[in-house]
């Protein structure tokens, strides 16, 4: 596929995908995610720390990825042939709000808080989770969610379709 070709199915110009291509730029999240949907593959692959396509992701191998600027880690619990949900292990930092970003499709989500406590902003509500508490809503409505108590804390989510 030519860089005009996916410019066209992305929003983005032929010379902004040029410089992605060649490490002159860092994309934001919202672009690398039109650029994975326009490729019809997973976000995460783009990241470093990325997963082998082995259905096995051993605990002691997998590598944490950090998303540009957050101070928050992400494992990706799936292994990238899985193509119906994917399963994420966040690490959040106390005072670090992570905020959603806009998806290129609707998603349902599912969070349980393992460790710490979570506040979680929808539109409508904000929520705290408390160590094994979990909650489910539509990723559109999803605003922001942060370690809240002065202790990080961590949260499995799961998302169905992959949006990473």
């Amino acid at each position: 596929m030519s860089l005009r070709e996916l410019g066209a199915r992305t929003d983005l110009t032929a010379g902004f995908l040029s410089q992605v291509e060649n490490d002159k730029v860092a994309p934001s999240l919202n672009s690398l995610q039109r650029i994975a949907a326009a490729l019809d593959v997973p976000m995460f692959r783009f990241l470093d720390g990325a997963q082998t396509a082995s259905p096995i992701i051993r605990a002691g191998e997998r590598t944490p990825f950090l998303l540009h600027g957050w101070n928050t880690s992400y494992d990706v619990l799936t292994a990238p042939t899985v193509r119906a949900f994917m399963v994420v292990l966040v690490h959040l930092q106390p005072g670090t709000p992570v905020t959603a970003q806009k998806l290129v499709r609707p998603t349902e989500e599912w969070m349980m808080a393992l460790e710490g406590q979570v506040e979680v902003r929808l539109e409508d509500a904000t929520y705290t989770l408390q160590r094994g508490d979990t909650l489910s809503y539509q990723g559109t409505a999803l605003r922001q969610f942060a370690a809240v108590g002065g202790q990080p804390a961590a949260v499995v989510c799961c998302i169905a379709p992959p949006v990473l």
